[in-house]
């Protein structure tokens, strides 16, 4: 597979990250993954808008404009040939030189990808795990850093008890979002999602599902969830842009998980079409 950094086409072989990197260094990077579906980057200028926001909280500049950077992505998915995928495109703030402090030049830019990978038995299976056992809080929820320590923890820590996602609830006993993930339920016909003030991350595929549903004329609601009404819902489902819509149950739930088969069948049929 052929890699971008910095401009140039490399393989992976050849494909090196500076020692001195501040992101591999101290964190100070952010990351956009992006889907590719029918050889296309799905919905990327929503991926490049998060990207933006996230270079104004950190404070940096880059020297591609969002159009160079679609044509940057769709020259990876030509070079190598990526029909259905993920992109991750990084940037870092660059290369330190000096003091710890002083960084030399522009800003770092990676982009790697990969062939999705096989889905997991359906439904998987989450766990409920405390906020306050891993140090999840994010300098910024809304932007995707390179700062992912509790979420990494937390997921194996669930993968070990045999879970497919940890799903964190807040000091105030409210659902909020998975590791890797954004959580949804059903309950009599209504789709609830964790709401974006408690924390959660805007997730790309977050947003599609909600599009998908009002356009379905589902009612959406996206609130406060307390952990202690688990008992309460007829479905659940995690998403995220590679995964899709992944059904899920936990420990005492089950469900045919209808609703939640129908806004999967169409959200593939609109990832087919790379819209």
């Amino acid at each position: 597979m052929l890699l971008f950094i910095n401009g140039s086409w490399v393989s992976e072989n050849e494909a090196v990250i500076p020692f001195q990197d501040g992101g591999f260094l101290y964190g100070d990077s952010l990351f956009e993954s992006i889907r590719v579906g029918a050889g296309r980057p799905f919905r990327i200028h929503k991926n490049l808008e998060r990207l933006r926001q996230g270079l104004n909280v950190i404070r940096l500049e880059l020297p591609w404009s969002s159009k160079e950077l679609i044509e940057i992505c769709n020259t990876f998915i030509a070079k190598n040939n990526l029909q259905d995928g993920l992109l991750r495109l990084i940037v870092t703030r660059g290369t330190i030189t000096g003091s710890p402090w002083n960084f030399s030049g522009a800003p770092n830019v990676y982009l790697t990808g990969r062939s999705l990978p096989p889905l997991p038995e359906l439904p998987v299976k989450l766990e409920f795990v405390q906020e306050k056992d891993y140090p999840i809080a994010r300098f910024f929820p809304a932007i995707k850093s390179g700062n992912y320590l509790g979420n990494m923890l937390a997921k194996r820590d669930a993968e070990q008890n045999g879970s497919f996602e940890p799903i964190f609830v807040n000091r105030d006993g409210l659902i909020t979002e998975g590791a890797l993930r954004n959580i949804f339920f059903v309950r009599d016909g209504i789709l609830l999602t964790p709401g974006l003030a408690l924390g959660v991350l805007p997730g790309i595929m977050r947003d599609t599902v909600l599009e998908i549903a009002s356009s379905e004329g589902i009612r959406i609601q996206e609130e406060a969830i307390s952990s202690s009404a688990l008992s309460t819902f007829s479905e659940a489902f995690i998403s995220s842009t590679g995964i899709g819509i992944l059904p899920a149950v936990w420990d005492g739930f089950r469900s045919t998980h209808k609703l939640t088969y129908h806004l999967r069948d169409l959200l593939e049929a609109r990832l087919k079409t790379g819209k």
